[in-house]
């Protein structure tokens, strides 16, 4: 029997946020599935609060994708998208196959704590690729006797 490649769905890959957090500035990290589950996030983030930015990021990168026909590339998913909010800043890059990790920073876009946070989440992304991706996940069986639309 082989064994299987670690990925974000079947190993803890909150380590690697913990590692991001360490950058000045970094207020938290969630790595998130394409459909918007939660895979890992910062220890002090609330679950709650994880979960919401793992489903409106994921929405982000789905409108990114549905406007990729403006740049002439229909259905092309962005590597990253930058929302510049006052005083802060949040990075969503795309982590792996099937996934996105989104950092918030305490500092303007314009910042030296951006670029350098940019460059660690790149640089962790990179090296990561393959323990960051997802595996697809299949619709369950319908049950034995169960209704079908």
């Amino acid at each position: 029997m082989t064994e299987q490649q670690p990925t974000a769905d079947t190993h803890d890959m909150s380590w690697v946020l913990e590692h991001l957090k360490k950058e000045k500035g970094v207020l938290h990290a969630v790595l998130f599935s394409a459909d918007g589950l939660v895979l890992a996030a910062t220890a002090d983030l609330e679950r709650a609060t994880a979960e919401r930015t793992a489903a409106n990021a994921c929405a982000a990168f789905a409108l990114g994708r549905s406007i990729s026909e403006f740049a002439e590339i229909d259905g092309t998913a962005p590597h990253r998208i930058i929302i510049d909010l006052p005083e802060h800043c949040i990075l969503v890059f795309s982590a792996g196959h099937g996934t996105a990790l989104a950092v918030a920073i305490d500092a303007e876009m314009t910042s030296p704590e951006v670029a350098v946070a940019s460059a660690a989440t790149i640089k962790a992304i990179n090296g990561l690729r393959d323990a960051l991706s997802a595996r697809e996940r299949r619709r369950a069986a319908s049950a034995p006797g169960a209704a079908t639309s």
